[in-house]
């Protein structure tokens, strides 16, 4: 049962960590407005009078994200479908950030700090500074970034936009989303800054929303498509490879449990043939004073039990200190998950050791039928003539 509560734990730990490194700095579902589709050259606008004079050619529209009007009423039928956690505002587009001679593209992003945080995983991901502190005059940016330009902590950054605006911001956080294009590239804004700095008005152009659950994301996709015309994409359409991975993972600790369950019931057989084969003279003994096959056979049940029962205590025990000792032992400067980075990643639950318990309390019961019938039907004489 150690072995039960420790493999338990590593793989919940370990899958835990994936899944934040993956999911933990973007949101479950992005709501976006359509991008509008290609068009034959004879049909894009000022050019009508050349249909039948050229060849029909597709012409891309522009990449520049379209704004979602009337956000607030998207935004608020979206946080009432029951398995949405968060719903949150952002206003996206592409720049420049400089510092002195420094000059980097970058995605600026305007956002309200206190709800981006209930979508994305943002707490564990700031290194220094505070999040919350984002607003008109203060921006957060990625590590890579801040080494890029020389920036650190209260350093004054100048932000364009690709309408042409300018504006200073003071550097109020930094930021490790543990991914390198996010690190060298994001700049998180206050939300009306952005949408002043991309001509925006009110409007915006993401809702980025949060599920209480991870795997519902799918879910809440495919009700916001039923009311709304909006472009919805989610991570786990995103991320297909990365759930196939989670699935054979998933596959393979139940297979390597259940071998390990299996070997525990044949340990603890065996331990009760020996004990019938050691214990016959006192078998034939019991039997020739009057004991009955039932008793018997009850003696060895509850043998068989106490043994299920002292394993899962024990095994219980040794497996959760184990883990709460590998939790404790960090590697220096490692990170993972978004957190400071164990020995091995592990997240111990009580539902392992409740689990692990009743298994073996399970398996040795079971494990002591065929011994116990076996004992049952020894032959009195017998067992004391070769006892």
């Amino acid at each position: 049962m150690l072995l039960v509560v420790f493999l338990s734990s590593l793989i919940n730990g370990l899958q835990i960590g994936l899944i934040e490194d993956m999911v933990g700095s973007i949101p479950h579902v992005t709501v976006e407005a359509a991008t509008p589709g290609a068009k034959p050259l004879w049909q894009m606008p000022g050019q009508g009078g050349i249909r039948g004079k050229v060849v029909t050619n597709l012409e891309k529209m522009a990449t520049q994200k379209r704004k979602i009007e009337q956000w607030e009423r998207v935004s608020q039928t979206i946080q009432d479908l029951p398995e949405v956690a968060g719903v949150a505002p952002s206003a996206e587009g592409s720049g420049f950030v400089s510092r002195g001679a420094k000059n980097v593209g970058a995605i600026i992003i305007g956002v309200v700090p206190s709800e981006q945080m209930k979508v994305m995983s943002l707490q564990n991901r700031v290194v220094e500074g505070d999040f919350n502190a984002v607003d008109a005059q203060n921006a957060a940016i990625g590590v890579k970034l801040a080494d890029d330009i020389g920036a650190k902590l209260g350093s004054r950054i100048r932000l364009v936009s690709d309408q042409g605006i300018i504006q200073t911001f003071r550097v109020a956080c930094l930021f490790d989303m543990g991914v390198d294009q996010a690190n060298e590239s994001w700049v998180y804004t206050g939300l009306p800054a952005a949408q002043a700095m991309f001509k925006m008005g009110k409007d915006i152009t993401t809702l980025d929303v949060r599920g209480k659950s991870l795997f519902a994301a799918k879910r809440i996709s495919d009700q916001i498509e039923s009311f709304s015309s909006l472009k919805v994409t989610n991570w786990m359409d995103s991320n297909q490879a990365f759930l196939d991975t989670l699935r054979s993972q998933n596959t393979a600790a139940a297979i390597i449990q259940a071998m390990t369950l299996l070997a525990s019931a044949f340990g603890v057989a065996s331990v009760m043939i020996v004990f019938v084969v050691q214990k016959a003279r006192d078998i034939g003994i019991l039997k020739s004073m009057g004991a009955t096959a039932r008793q018997i056979q009850k003696i060895f049940v509850l043998e068989g039990l106490g043994v299920g029962i002292g394993g899962a205590i024990l095994g219980s025990g040794i497996g959760t200190g184990l883990c709460f000792l590998a939790e404790n032992i960090l590697v220096p400067g490692e990170t993972f998950g978004g957190r400071p980075a164990t020995i091995v990643p592990m997240s111990w639950d009580i539902k392992y050791v409740l689990m692990a318990s009743a298994v073996a309390v399970i398996v040795g019961l079971l494990s002591s039928v065929v011994p116990a019938r076996r004992a049952s039907k020894l032959d009195p004489v017998e067992a004391i003539r070769r006892g």
